[in-house]
């Protein structure tokens, strides 16, 4: 089984070799702060910023993306149109991202934990999955249906969506009546992503990642375009005409043998779907190193 992402709160600090190493790339090209558990980066407004909590690397780590690949996405990043933010859980565990705290409307990326927290549900009161319901839950995740989503947000609510917020430790989540007020950051949806396997009832684990890597294909741009056919993938996009323009968003999970990372990619303000769409894809290939 492809290895579990350790949360980020669980993990010590970079040696100081590392920090220096980081310092040195920031003066070449971003600045780099470094956070600790549960801390935000001082200036989140700065035009260019990277944030960086993750655990000792050990010589035999295979880190992906290297922080060279971070630093090359978050400079491609500040260039865009728009509103960019990404967050990036690494194999190592560690938390790399460019403005990860900022918060937009989570358009169809809340399905995701739509399934999650529905799943959960079912086992926390003993029910059943019926053919109607599952039916439901494949249109929600593969087509993105929005009746299907409102269905299912039918039986969970915002109590159960925070629930799960609250197991992912998530900071900045917010929903208020209805699945469309969801509000999201990058950070949390990539440690959501990252912690996927251990948030879903081991019951539903295969039929969660079943339905979250069989997107259909007009909807696997993005971050699939640049991991697959390499990295095994599950993700979820969204996308709504904002008062800014264009709001694109998509989140994956990439799985390769041992290895795993998450990718949550938020946009808003995009001059189309299609620059949104360039823009989550150009990120996912400096990150992956392409």
């Amino acid at each position: 089984m492809p290895q579990r992402l350790r949360s980020r709160n669980s993990r010590p600090r970079l040696g100081l070799w590392v920090l220096a190493t980081v310092g040195l790339l920031a003066l070449a090209a971003l600045a780099v702060v470094a956070l600790r558990p549960g801390r935000t980066p001082a200036d989140l407004g700065a035009p260019s910023v990277i944030s960086t909590q993750a655990g000792t690397f050990h010589s035999e780590d295979v880190q992906v993306p290297a922080l060279s690949h971070v630093l090359k996405a978050s400079d491609f990043a500040a260039s865009r149109r728009g509103r960019v933010s990404f967050a990036v859980v690494d194999t190592t565990g560690g938390l790399s991202c460019f403005h990860c705290r900022v918060s937009y409307r989570s358009a169809s990326v809340v399905k995701a934990m739509l399934l999650i927290a529905y799943l959960n549900r079912l086992v926390g009161e003993n029910e059943v999955l019926t053919a109607d319901h599952e039916a439901y839950l494949n249109s929600m995740i593969r087509r993105s249906d929005n009746e299907a989503a409102t269905v299912i947000y039918g039986h969970v609510g915002d109590r159960h969506l925070r629930e799960l917020a609250n197991q992912a430790h998530m900071t900045d989540f917010h929903i208020s009546g209805s699945w469309g007020t969801a509000r999201i950051t990058a950070a949390d949806q990539a440690n959501f992503f990252a912690r996927m396997d251990e948030l879903t009832p081991s019951q539903y684990e295969g039929y969660a990642r079943s339905l979250l890597s069989s997107v259909v294909a007009r909807q696997s741009w993005g971050i699939p375009t640049a991991s697959q056919p390499e990295w095994f993938t599950m993700f979820k996009g969204g996308w709504l005409t904002s008062r800014r323009g264009s709001l694109v968003h998509q989140v994956g999970r990439l799985e390769q043998g041992q290895l795993s990372l998450a990718i949550a990619v938020l946009t808003d303000g995009n001059p189309s779907d299609a620059y949104g769409r360039e823009t989550i894809t150009g990120i996912a290939e400096r990150l992956l190193g392409h």
